[in-house]
């Protein structure tokens, strides 16, 4: 298998191990603490992209499956950013807590240099 077929090949085995895991917060496999909400990084994208959640104390499980280094960075409306998690290396994990997100629209994104205009960005919808 040359390099770029193999990669494709590890992509989407990790993709169907991911998909089979718990989400929505009852922990999982993966080591995702119970009440998070998991999120994939990878280049250049976030899965789920769209998230929504109660306002309050919430907790993000960061999993970068792809090959460089990523952060998840929550805007609000006027730009201002809100929270930020601790940069995540390749193949690792991270919790990420927000102790008392109030009810809004956000935009989240990576801060690396060149991702969100790569267009690593989402939108968070609290309650």
């Amino acid at each position: 298998m040359t390099g770029p077929l193999r990669l494709a090949f590890v992509f989407i085995c990790f993709a169907a191990v991911t998909a089979c895991g718990g989400g929505g917060g009852g922990g999982s496999s993966t080591g995702a603490p119970a009440g998070s909400t998991p999120v994939q990084v990878m280049d250049f994208s976030f899965k789920p992209r769209d998230i929504s959640l109660s306002a309050g104390k919430v907790v993000f499980f960061l999993v970068n499956s792809g090959p460089a280094a990523h952060d998840l960075v929550i805007a609000d409306a006027t730009g201002k950013s809100v929270a930020r998690s601790s940069l995540v290396q390749s193949g690792d994990t991270s919790t990420f807590t927000v102790d008392n997100l109030p009810a809004g629209k956000y935009v989240f994104f990576c801060d690396v240099p060149g991702h969100r205009a790569a267009g690593m960005e989402g939108t968070l919808t609290v309650t």
